[in-house]
């Protein structure tokens, strides 16, 4: 009889162990929820500093995201760093440090439509290929627009457009005035 019941405790032990196992979530495979996205920009000869958000707290869906207007000098170049949260909790998380930390898994792209803004790399992955989590965005003549910033996950950098690759992990579009 206790050789029955200690086979049974293995066996429940076993099948818990598996039930965990199993349900543990993967940290690497897990997509984080991004509400918000920033644009830090500041101009190089230090005249101009500014954040601009992106924000959608209640997700795709429900509530239209509130956007803020990007209103900048014409004629500058600006350092922009962008910058990812999920704004649904308290406290907030800040998802760029994980984006940062996977640079070789995430590739930024930028579409500008209207405005005369130019927008360049300003660094790359660790693997020397396109990341763009930081640009320069150089204005030019007085001008109305949009910029859209997508975040893909997973893309070939090594494609002949690694931009239209992998999935979108988030995306925001601001107007954009050039003055």
């Amino acid at each position: 009889m206790q050789t029955q019941l200690l086979k049974v405790n293995v066996l429940a032990a076993l099948l818990l162990t598996i039930a965990f196992v199993s349900c543990k979530k993967d940290k690497d495979t897990e997509q984080e929820l991004i509400t918000t996205v920033v644009v830090h920009l500041k101009a190089t000869d230090g005249s101009f500093e500014q954040e601009f958000e992106w924000d959608d707290r209640d997700g795709d869906g429900g509530a239209a995201p509130v956007i803020d207007e990007i209103i900048v000098p014409a004629g500058k170049a600006y350092d922009c760093h962008i910058y990812f949260y999920d704004r649904s909790k308290t406290p907030e998380e800040n998802i760029t440090e994980e984006v940062e930390a996977e640079n070789t898994e995430h590739l930024l792209v930028y579409s500008v439509s209207g405005a005369n803004l130019t927008i360049a790399a300003a660094d790359t992955d660790d693997n020397g290929k396109p990341f763009r989590l930081k640009t320069v965005w150089t204005t030019g003549a007085a001008s109305n627009g949009t910029v859209k910033v997508s975040l893909r996950h997973e893309p070939d950098k090594d494609a002949a457009n690694p931009d239209t690759t992998g999935e979108v992990d988030a995306e925001a579009e601001f107007v954009v005035k050039v003055q």
